[in-house]
């Protein structure tokens, strides 16, 4: 018998347990809600919200957020108004349950559910009608709530879920809505006021009923005050504050990043680089300055601003304003590719200071150049003959840094503008050709943000930083330098020098005024500006124009997006210790130049003087210019060993330009020695050509387009002399068809096919260049 017994007992223990196992996994999760059902939250660096999207059922529902704590006055309103014994109860009040199910009775509806915060929980999070079956179902999901979350847990996924009127979900949804307060800045009154809310959001809201929202609110406080929760003077004060009448709109900051990160993660809560504060004054220096700028038909403006140090975003602007549907404000004007202008240059500078082809006090030719059917201007029109690098990076001259690009190499440096992280260049490096330099390529403001940041960074270029949780492995120091620190240093120290617009102009006459090597572009067209500014503390891009690509005479970086850069730049903050950057003299060597020309010093040149180069920098070229020769005494002629008379001859020094460089600085109004001619007599080596024919260039391909009346164009020839006075004759094919002097320019006719063109000077000297013509139309 006693072994039956035990037996029956055993069987009843084990069903019990069975049982208990089976309506735990019969018994629907009471998990937390999918992330779908939440809505997205975008933060700056300091946790501060940037923006709040709606969720898929477009509701105001935040994620939860362990680390948010729930504020003391909301837990203890809520727990004083929804369930006084939830810490001590097993997840059901059987005395609430016993007084609701009689009122209901008594009344024949539904007065009361006797719900407990654990069965609100579990109903928020499994929605079924109000039946006495799915309360009977609530009460055991409320017992396997407890089993499975702690109260505390249990406490924050009913706040985190409760309905607040509307489309609002949850208390850090409703405290914003409501009060446009976080929750730990509630007052009691307001405080009370969510605690009541949920338990009947339909009925009573701020907009909605007000006088039973202020009845349910008062009667919590006096529940409080008898508790000895709050004194006197609280509740007193706590009865005299209004509740809310309205339901506030959330802020937009930073609109055009916030979208695209919502669109590019399924995280709900997105912790960005951006400043807050910084963010929300670019913003607004953005908008007085387009405010101007549209009154001259210039309708956007895009910002970013970039710690240089860290390469953390600190304020994205991409357009003058998100809601500006006219102008097309929603437009990401960060992430549009447009032409780059001249704004590409001081990285073919700096990475022609490494290759030893300039420094910057080497002079560059400025003059008339073509490259087949490519023939660069400046923006002046203008040429200078000769001018140093630095004076042509300074001025944005466009010849010499396509000339610059040609020596250099169009391959390398648009290998090196791809390894560096732009991300526009969708054709290969020959058919950007040598416009490369001077617009030819899209960038997006983004992309030279990045590509500037890593001029200050000593060359090391690395992606910008928009995510805080972004790997440090993306950021570490171990990204090979694209271009030597002290190539980036001399690159800086003469952007430094570009003229600042407006009061700006005069920066250096002042204290407490701070240097920023910044540089501007221009489009084609005038379609786009650029401003491109850093210093030790700050990299700050600007971009102003048009988003439809329509052009603006009125149009430039200088006046129209250099202000803004310089607006921008004086209001951020700044670090004393880091005015500006430290010269790199590890990194450099002490080279002899020739004090006129920049380029290394030779043996004739009269004047040398020692300046800093890059330590690894290529061999430089000698002085080409500065050459030894020899004349007669009374200097009429030049003599060579063949021809000089023993004690009538003397040795000289002297500066020798190309032909096509002494015409143009001649025509600047210098004053160019003439190069004395060789002894008419000697049968020895002679100087050096006199004359040169620079257009066309040797088997260059000519198209002769057709004027309006469909009359063939004349093309104009052009060559350089050195002597000013020089009268050259003009042959083609062998015909004669006339002389020039002094400006050497003819107009000519030219029929379909091969021609030869031949100069000739009074004194026999002679240049010939073979060319092709093909009709156009």
């Amino acid at each position: 018998m006693i072994k039956i017994a035990k037996k029956k007992t055993t069987v009843l223990i084990s069903s019990i347990i069975l049982s208990i196992l089976f309506l735990y996994n019969v018994i629907p999760s009471t998990s937390t809600l999918k992330s779908e059902h939440y809505s997205k939250i975008v933060k700056d660096e300091n946790g501060e919200i940037l923006r709040i999207f709606l969720n898929e059922d477009e509701q105001w529902c935040f994620p939860p957020d362990p680390n948010f704590p729930i504020p003391q006055k909301l837990k203890n309103a809520v727990l004083y108004y929804e369930d006084r014994y939830f810490y001590k109860h097993p997840g059901i009040n059987p005395v609430a349950l016993i007084r609701a199910l009689f009122l209901n009775l008594k009344y024949r509806k539904i007065i009361s559910g006797g719900s407990t915060i654990t069965m609100q929980v579990a109903r928020l999070t499994n929605p079924k009608p109000r039946t006495y079956w799915n309360k009977l179902l609530e009460i055991f999901q409320a017992f396997k709530l407890e089993i499975c979350f702690s109260k505390d847990k249990i406490l924050r996924m009913y706040l985190d879920h409760a309905p607040y009127g509307g489309n609002i979900i949850g208390f850090q949804a409703a405290s914003l809505k409501y009060f446009r307060k976080l929750p730990e800045q509630l007052t009691w009154s307001q405080a009370a006021t969510l605690a009541v809310l949920p338990n009947s959001p339909g009925l009573i809201s701020p907009c909605n009923n007000q006088g039973k929202l202020i009845h349910k609110r008062n009667r919590l406080l006096k529940k409080l005050f008898r508790s000895e929760i709050i004194d006197q003077e609280t509740y007193t004060l706590s009865l005299k504050e209004p509740v809310p009448n309205k339901v506030y709109k959330f802020k937009m900051i930073a609109p055009h990043l916030t979208q695209h990160l919502k669109n590019q993660t399924t995280n709900c809560i997105i912790q960005t680089t951006i400043n807050k504060v910084i963010q929300q004054n670019v913003q607004n220096i953005i908008k007085e300055h387009t405010e101007y700028l549209q009154q001259q038909g210039i309708c956007n403006v895009a910002a970013i601003v970039v710690e240089t140090e860290s390469g953390k975003v600190r304020a994205y602007v991409g357009s003058q304003n998100f809601l500006d549907t006219k102008n097309n404000g929603q437009v990401d004007g960060i992430m549009a590719p447009r032409s780059t202008g001249s704004i590409l240059k001081p990285f073919l500078y700096a990475m022609s200071f490494d290759a030893g082809i300039i420094l910057p006090q080497t002079l560059i030719k400025d003059v008339p150049s073509y490259f087949g059917p490519f023939s660069p201007t400046n923006a002046n029109q203008k040429f200078d003959g000769l001018v140093t690098a630095r004076e042509a990076l300074i001025r944005s001259l466009n010849v010499p840094a396509v000339r610059l690009l040609k020596n250099f190499g169009i391959y390398k440096f648009y290998h090196f503008l791809q390894t560096a992280g732009m991300s526009t260049l969708f054709r290969s490096s020959d058919d950007y050709g040598l416009t490369l330099i001077i617009g030819g390529s899209e960038a997006t403001l983004f992309d030279l943000a990045m590509l500037y940041r890593g001029l200050g960074n000593q060359g090391k270029f690395k992606p910008l930083q928009i995510i805080e949780s972004v790997s440090n492995q993306i950021l570490s120091n171990n990204v090979p330098a694209l271009i030597s620190p002290a190539a980036c240093y001399l690159t800086l120290d003469i952007l430094k020098e570009v003229r600042r617009p407006g009061c700006e102009y005069y920066w250096h006459q002042y204290e407490n005024q701070w240097p920023l090597a910044w540089k501007t572009g221009t489009s084609y067209g005038q379609r786009d500006a650029w401003a491109v500014g850093v210093n030790p503390d700050w990299t700050i891009a600007i971009w102003a124009g048009n988003f439809t690509g329509e052009g603006n005479p009125s149009l430039s970086g200088a006046s129209c997006a250099g202000p803004v850069l310089f607006d921008i730049f004086n209001s951020l903050p700044k670090d004393p210790s880091k005015s500006w950057f430290e010269m790199p003299l590890q990194e450099m060597n002490v080279v002899n130049i020739c004090k006129e020309t920049g380029f290394l010093a030779g043996q004739d040149c009269p004047e040398i003087v020692s300046v800093l180069a890059p330590y690894q920098m290529k061999p430089m070229k000698i002085c080409p210019y500065h050459k030894s020769i020899y004349l007669t005494n009374d200097e009429k002629y030049q003599v060579c060993s063949l021809c000089w008379e023993q004690g009538n001859y003397k040795k000289k020094v002297s500066l020798i330009y190309p032909p096509d460089v002494v015409q143009y600085l001649r025509e600047r109004g210098q004053t160019v020695s003439n190069l004395p001619e060789h002894k008419k007599d000697c049968s020895g080596q002679m100087e050096l050509n006199p004359l040169e024919i620079i257009y066309p260039t040797q088997n260059a391909r000519l198209w002769i387009p057709r004027d309006m009346d469909g009359s063939l164009q004349k093309v104009t020839i052009r060559l350089v002399h050195r002597a000013k006075k020089s009268m050259v004759y003009w042959y083609l094919d062998n015909g004669y068809i006339g002389f020039t002097q002094e400006k050497h320019l003819k107009a000519i006719d030219l029929t379909n096919g091969k021609h030869y063109l031949e100069v000739i000077d009074e004194n026999g000297n002679q240049d010939g260049k073979k060319f092709y013509v093909e009709m156009k139309g």
